[in-house]
């Protein structure tokens, strides 16, 4: 089997198990098929997460649904947080798919609907536009989160922002604009401020 393999698995190693190969996918799948499922939902505001235990193809993420499963993720969490939960209840799903094909019961459908694709998360995808609605903005922070970071650049120095949300209760602040609290950075989005808690330099140690 293979856990969350952003990549293809060619002939003749496809086809060598007697079962073929299984994968867990890291999203409800067609959406998202590719290397960052989590980030990319995250970043597209998507309220439902989940995993999937499929049969492997030639065709990337493209093979029949064993059983897909929703996990309750917070709408505060990061990706690294996401993967966290979707990491455990994966692990039980794929257990409970081995168990099935052990004993010739299990099934697998095709997958349904119009796929969307992630791909691989580079260093510009973590650039926070303060010109963007705050739920944009954060989205953007959560998906991101721990990589490849987010970042932003303020009076000429680039810094990775390491802990952010919504400020509660702030007046508003235009958009890229500084307001700085006993206890937050707060940065201006084209609907409210986004509160910082954690930075540093990029290319700092944390």
């Amino acid at each position: 089997m293979i856990v969350a393999y952003g990549g293809l698995v060619r002939e003749p190693l496809l086809s060598a198990p007697a079962f073929g190969w299984i994968n867990l996918h890291f999203s409800l799948l067609p959406a998202w098929r590719g290397a960052a499922p989590v980030q990319r939902a995250l970043i597209a505001g998507d309220r439902e997460l989940g995993a999937s235990v499929f049969q492997l193809v030639a065709e990337l993420d493209a093979g029949d649904v064993f059983a897909m499963r929703s996990v309750d993720v917070p709408t505060t969490a990061t990706a690294g947080e996401a993967l966290e939960l979707l990491a455990v209840d994966g692990a039980d799903l794929t257990a409970d798919i081995v168990d099935a094909i052990a004993s010739g019961t299990a099934v697998a459908v095709p997958q349904s609907g119009e796929p969307s694709f992630a791909a691989k998360l580079t260093h510009v995808d973590g650039l926070l536009d303060w010109t963007q609605p705050l739920d944009a903005v954060f989205a953007r922070f959560r998906g991101v989160t721990p990589e490849p970071g987010a970042h932003t650049t303020v009076g000429g120095l680039s810094l990775k922002v390491l802990e952010a949300a919504p400020a509660a209760d702030a007046e508003p602040l235009a958009p890229g604009h500084l307001r700085g609290t006993k206890s937050e950075l707060q940065i201006g989005t084209a609907s409210g401020p986004l509160a910082v808690t954690a930075c540093n330099r990029r290319g700092a140690a944390r």
